[in-house]
């Protein structure tokens, strides 16, 4: 019986190729490997627009309605939120989430002033505003701004909090580097939220750890989704 498929969602400003181009080539060839850039990122052909998660949302549970139930690897917070609430509310197009360089219950606060690095980088860095626009285009602005007045009115849904995490059916492994704190705790903690969560620390990998420790990653991901230690 041939494996389920493989989601790959991006984080903020990135692509599923940017954040996950190893997991790409390794996987391709023994899983149906299907990389998705959500509206306003990379290829995807819809514009970010006023409830951005709703919308990305929708785009995700159509991809995967089309190509079927499988395995989704999701990273930060964009991909990662918009992964759990399609495990919430979609359980049959789920089987198992692996989230990275996502911290549970996150501090609203402390995430916005998180995403006003982005707008203070690009300003601060023409190379790194040079490289959004090479990846999205001029749009990269307009999605900016829609995902984080989102971010202001439905933080819950941005930042869900560990029950939302113990509530999902499909297993949950938290995959996140050793490099910051927060993450590393998320990680070394995340089987106290419940019998299907579970994480693993990457050592000297930051918030992109896909990137960052490909190869770690990679075999991290797949001992998950064998059944391996927790």
């Amino acid at each position: 019986m041939p494996s389920p498929p493989v989601y790959l969602l991006h984080g903020l400003l990135g692509t599923a190729y940017a954040h996950f181009g190893a997991q790409i080539r390794a996987w391709t060839g023994r899983h149906r490997v299907i990389a998705v850039d959500l509206p306003g990122h990379g290829r995807c052909p819809l514009a970010a627009t006023g409830a951005y998660l709703d919308r990305a949302g929708d785009y995700v549970a159509t991809v995967l309605t089309r190509f079927g139930p499988g395995r989704v690897v999701a990273a930060s917070y964009l991909g990662g939120p918009i992964a759990i609430h399609l495990a919430a509310t979609r359980p049959d197009l789920v089987t198992s989430l692996v989230l990275t360089g996502f911290v549970p219950g996150l501090e609203q606060e402390a995430f916005l002033r998180m995403l006003g690095g982005f707008h203070v980088l690009a300003a601060e860095q023409p190379g790194l505003a040079a490289e959004y626009e090479r990846l999205h285009g001029p749009r990269w602005k307009d999605t900016l701004s829609a995902y984080g007045e989102d971010c202001v009115r439905h933080p819950q849904r941005v930042l869900p909090g560990p029950a939302v995490l113990a509530a999902l059916g499909a297993r949950t492994h938290l995959v996140n580097g050793s490099h910051k704190t927060a993450e590393r705790d998320a990680a070394l903690t995340a089987a106290a939220i419940g019998p299907r969560v579970s994480g693993v620390v990457l050592d000297g990998a930051g918030h992109i750890a896909a990137h960052d420790a490909p190869e770690a990653f990679t075999a991290a991901v797949e001992a998950f989704w064998s059944g391996g230690p927790r």
